[in-house]
């Protein structure tokens, strides 16, 4: 992340210096900068326990899975046992992250949404460290005294009604990234830009199963994908397990890619 210093040949280089240095030098040295549009900052809760870790650093390539992996490590909750649920700055559902190989930004991920974490293990230490907390004594005032207070969130919230309109539906809707599916073609040859696999797309469309939206099924030339074109028991095209991928309009590229000839390479 921002402020991470790279060592290699006894060089130090912060991410903001290496901002200046030119590309043929940053290759010799080993140093990678990371697209700063790829980062993204989300507040993350948790089902059982009454915290909020604030502007947790994720990358919008990262897998459902690899940021489950990532969770695990700071929530104590198991990524077999975790369900992971987007929401927006109001707290509105955005969408259940449901495919672990699906990338998070493939569900509209943006700074200041919160990624609330389920644990679904009913013996989990988190619940038993959430039920001690419920058993600390609690300061209680008197409904009366409350609203006689003029310094109170409630009273706030009755002032300023307009900072808590609801958006009245989910950031994700069916139409997102329709326009940059229009451009998709059946059978455009493209390339996968996480992984740079290269196919032929196949589907170009919805798919309810995996959140809304539009989505490209492509079916690639080699088994490295993680898909027969099905979701859920449904066919959206045809292929051999791992030479099937779905991805959002805007991670694919479509162009002159041509299978490998691998014998070349």
């Amino acid at each position: 992340g921002l402020g991470d210093v790279y060592k290699r040949q006894n060089w130090r280089v912060s991410v903001f210096e290496s901002r200046n240095i030119p590309n043929n030098l940053c290759s010799a040295f080993g140093i990678t900068i990371k697209e700063m549009s790829d980062i993204v900052k989300l507040d993350v809760t948790h089902s059982n326990l009454s915290m909020r870790m604030p502007e947790l650093k994720f990358d919008r390539t990262q897998s459902v899975a690899s940021v489950k992996a990532s969770l695990e490590k700071r929530v104590g909750t198991s990524a077999d046992n975790m369900n992971l649920i987007l929401k927006d700055s109001s707290g509105n559902t955005v969408s259940t992250l449901s495919d672990n190989e699906s990338s998070l930004g493939s569900y509209g991920t943006q700074d200041g949404y919160i990624l609330h974490v389920v644990d679904t293990n009913p013996m989990s230490i988190t619940k038993q460290l959430g039920e001690e907390n419920t058993d600390v004594p609690k300061y209680k005032i008197e409904e009366d005294k409350y609203q006689a207070r003029e310094d109170t969130f409630a009273k706030f919230k009755e002032k300023n009604p307009e900072l808590f309109k609801g958006k009245g539906k989910p950031k994700i809707d069916d139409e997102f990234e329709a326009d940059k599916a229009a451009a998709i073609k059946i059978d455009n040859r493209c390339q996968v830009l996480k992984t740079k696999a290269r196919g032929a797309v196949k589907y170009v469309g919805k798919v309810p199963e995996k959140a809304p939206g539009y989505w490209v099924g492509v079916l690639l030339d080699e088994p490295l994908g993680n898909s027969d074109g099905k979701v859920k028991g449904k066919s959206y095209f045809t292929a051999e397990m791992k030479y099937g991928v779905f991805a959002r309009p805007s991670e694919i590229q479509v162009g002159d890619f041509p299978p490998e000839d691998l014998d070349e390479i």
